[in-house]
Parts: C-alpha cells; sequence; structure tokens
C-alpha cells in the first residue's frame, strides 16, 4: 500500500479485513492490538505514501475534503466491524461452552443408564472368587470345630458371603434392584438429607434443615432427574452464600414445596426476571467471579419442572439473599 499510493489505493480496504476475522476467535487484548496496528497503519498511510505509476487517483488531483474522507471512513468501519464481531465471537464461544456442558451432561447420564450393565458384568465376575471364599471358609470350620472365638468370626465370614451371593443373584437377574439396606422408595425429606450430607463433606457453610411442616411425607422411586435438580438448586446456594444455608420441606393434604435460601447478595436485579432462562450473564461486579452461564439453573429447572414441579426463583426478605421454592401437587408427587 505504501509503494501505490497509500490511502488512495482502491484496494485499500483490505487493511480491515485481519483484524474483523481475528475478532470472532481470539481474546480481547489481542483484538485490540490488532485495532491499534490497524488504525496506526491507516494514519500512516493518510500523509506517506509513494506515488505509482498505476492509473490511480492522485492527491494532487483529488480536493481535500473528498481525500481527508476516506481515512476517517475507513476508521469509522474499522470500530463498527470490529465491534460486532467481538460480539458475534463472544456469543459464539458462549454457545460453543454451553454445548459442551450439556454433552458432558448427556455423557454423565449415559453412565448412570450403563451402570445396571456393569453390575451384572461384575456379578459373573465375582461368583468365582465368592464360591472359593465359600468353601475355604468351610474347611476352616471343620478344621478349627472347639475354638470358639474363631469359630464365631469364621461363622460370620460366612454369612458376609452368603449375603454377598444373594446380593449378585439379584444383580445377574435384575441389575435395577437395590440391596436389602438401601430403601426402594425415599421421601423429599430423604432426598434433601441426602443431598445435605454430601455437600456438609465438601463445604465449610453451615446448612440448616427444617421438616416440622412435613405432615404429609409421599415416598417415591428414586429419581436422578429430582436428584440433579435439587442437587443444581442447593449447590448454586451453597456457592453464592456467605456463610448459611437454610432448606425448608413444608407440606400438607394438596401441596408439597421445598424452600431453600441462603444469606448472599440474592438475584442480580438486571437478570432476576430472566432466571430460569438459558446463557444469561449480570452485569454487576460483584458476580463476576461466580456467576456463569445460566445453565445449572436452567437444566435443572428442566429436570425438576419435567417431574411436575413449578419453581419460583426470588430475592428472599427475610434472608436478604436468593430464596427458590420448588412446589408439587401431591397426587403429582406420588405419580413419580
Amino acid at each position: 500500500m505504501y509503494l501505490t499510493g497509500g490511502i488512495l489505493n482502491p484496494f485499500i480496504i483490505f487493511l480491515l479485513i485481519p483484524s474483523v476475522f481475528a475478532s470472532l476467535s481470539l481474546e480481547k487484548k489481542t483484538n485490540y492490538i490488532l485495532i491499534m496496528i490497524t488504525l496506526i497503519s491507516i494514519i500512516f498511510l493518510t500523509f506517506f505514501y509513494e506515488e505509482t505509476s498505476l492509473p490511480f487517483p492522485k492527491k494532487s488531483l483529488v480536493d481535500l475534503y473528498f481525500y481527508y474522507s476516506i481515512p476517517v471512513s475507513l476508521i469509522i468501519a474499522l470500530f463498527f466491524l470490529n465491534f460486532f464481531a467481538i460480539t458475534f465471537g463472544q456469543e459464539s464461544s458462549l454457545r460453543k461452552n454451553a454445548l459442551d456442558k450439556t454433552q458432558q451432561l448427556i455423557a454423565k447420564e449415559h453412565e448412570l443408564v450403563s451402570l445396571g450393565g456393569q453390575a451384572a458384568a461384575a456379578a459373573h465376575s465375582l461368583a468365582t472368587p465368592l464360591s472359593t471364599i465359600k468353601l475355604i471358609t468351610q474347611e476352616l470350620s471343620k478344621s478349627l470345630r472347639g475354638n470358639n472365638d474363631i469359630e464365631k468370626d469364621i461363622l460370620l465370614l460366612r454369612q458376609q458371603v452368603e449375603r454377598c451371593n444373594q446380593i449378585l443373584k439379584k444383580l445377574t437377574l435384575n441389575p435395577d434392584i437395590d440391596d436389602e439396606f438401601i430403601e426402594n422408595e425415599l421421601t423429599l425429606s430423604n432426598y434433601l438429607k441426602e443431598i445435605i450430607r454430601s455437600f456438609e463433606s465438601i463445604s465449610k457453610k453451615k446448612f440448616f434443615f427444617q421438616d416440622n411442616q412435613n405432615t404429609n411425607p409421599i415416598k417415591f422411586k428414586r429419581s436422578i432427574e429430582i436428584i440433579y435438580g435439587l442437587r443444581n438448586f442447593i449447590g448454586n446456594a451453597n456457592k453464592f452464600a456467605k456463610e448459611k444455608i437454610f432448606i425448608t420441606i413444608n407440606s400438607d393434604s394438596e401441596i408439597t414445596e421445598i424452600i431453600i435460601e441462603d444469606d448472599g447478595d440474592g438475584f442480580p436485579k438486571d437478570i432476576l426476571e430472566k432466571i430460569g432462562e438459558p446463557y444469561i450473564k449480570t452485569k454487576e461486579k460483584n458476580y463476576n467471579n461466580k456467576s456463569g452461564l445460566g445453565l445449572g439453573i436452567f437444566i435443572g429447572g428442566t429436570l425438576l419442572e419435567r417431574n411436575y414441579a413449578k419453581i419460583t426463583c426470588r430475592n428472599s426478605i427475610t434472608r436478604n439473599g436468593a430464596e427458590v421454592i420448588i412446589k408439587w401437587n401431591n397426587r403429582d408427587l406420588a405419580g413419580i
């Protein structure tokens, strides 16, 4: 460009292309550097260039208003195109991240589904060593007959081996059958206690659970969707709480509801009306380090709503933090 007329070269427009295309995929810092290099290049070529023998306009033959309007228009186009390119690039990155997270969740669901088959395979693999242990305990029991202390231990060992055999038979016939010490049906209170215990083992924050008003506890089969949905909302409360998380379950003859509150800063005002939608992000600086794309609430809420729940998200009046209310009609809950 410098050797062929500078700013009057008709192909000067191609100077904008590298920074515009880079803005779609590179980081902001790199984009700003490219924009500055392009801007400096336009200004430089406006004042410094070599005359060319090519049939391009000459500065001496062009009105100065027209001449200086070319770099001005190029600078405006540079900022305009890069602004939209950076915006579209960020949205594309958000969609890609959302797709990756969704694929991870689907992969986890497939893993959970495949556990039944793995349990059946484990049953077949463990059958032979357990039979060997059973034979050895029988022989030890005969050879050590009369030794009361050891006989008790061997008897207990034989009982446990027999129990393992019974469990493996169940898994072989039906991998979905739980062991005797795991309940086939749970109440929401049991669900919440299990989830809270899992968070208490990894979090320093305090959990307060109340089920005094749970007058009509309904039992239903284990549901991965309900567990995942509840974990998402309790996990968010744990993430944004300062010290305390309050979880309450209430029920009567018609409805059952779970109230999850924290003592944090609450939902940002600029996205409060959009809570539950995917790809939302607050502009408030206090949340920048913790906030995501809203996918956790979106996916957790969707899974619970598929199981007939109604979800309300708002800022708590009593705790000043966030409050999530998950409500079921008892008739729907009993049918899960």
